[in-house]
């Protein structure tokens, strides 16, 4: 049996989400549900909110990866809950845990996720109309190394769209330790 595709959604956190963010983050949500992937936030409030809220209205699995050590600090659209207890390193779990990721806004911990994804050569697109880290780090390499360039897109579903035929790429020819053997359903 195949798993489940597993996308990561980085973006704002309530301090600094607008109202247009989180409509476009609660569509993104939307979107990753239609195709039956699972969505992996951060479990805070914000960009992660919404895109669960938006992956619950079409049935969606939702994981939030708590920075906390407690399980009591997440939304109400969390259906499992990981409480690491390890602060804002718990990045690595999110986007060790994705096929790819979608940047919904953002500020300063959306840009830490976003390098780390890069790090990893874990396929990154980025939201453009939300404004905020997605606007600015859309269509730009992070070092000359040049593994994921951030790739650009002006809708939700053209985001997954987009992220679907980067994920099929790095199946074929990845660097990323046995994403080759890997089966998924999308």
């Amino acid at each position: 049996m195949a798993r489940r595709l597993q996308i990561a959604v980085l973006g704002s956190s309530r301090e600094i989400c607008t109202k247009k963010t989180y409509e476009l983050a609660e569509q993104v949500g939307e979107e990753i549900a239609k195709i039956g992937a699972t969505i992996i936030t951060g479990g805070g409030h914000g960009v992660m909110e919404a895109a669960m809220k938006g992956a619950k209205k079409y049935n969606g699995i939702t994981l939030g990866i708590l920075p906390w050590g407690k399980i009591e600090h997440y939304n109400k659209y969390c259906d499992v809950i990981v409480a690491t207890g390890i602060g804002w390193s718990r990045d690595a779990i999110n986007l060790n845990s994705s096929d790819g990721a979608i940047i919904v806004g953002g500020g300063a911990g959306t840009l830490n996720e976003a390098t780390y994804a890069y790090i990893e050569d874990i396929p990154i697109v980025a939201l453009t109309t939300s404004g905020g880290m997605a606007e600015s780090l859309t269509g730009i390499y992070f070092d000359v190394r040049k593994t994921e360039k951030v790739i650009g897109a002006k809708t939700p579903k053209e985001a997954i769209e987009k992220l679907l035929e980067a994920i099929k790429k790095k199946k074929i020819k990845s660097k990323r330790q046995g994403i080759k053997k890997r089966k998924m359903e999308y």
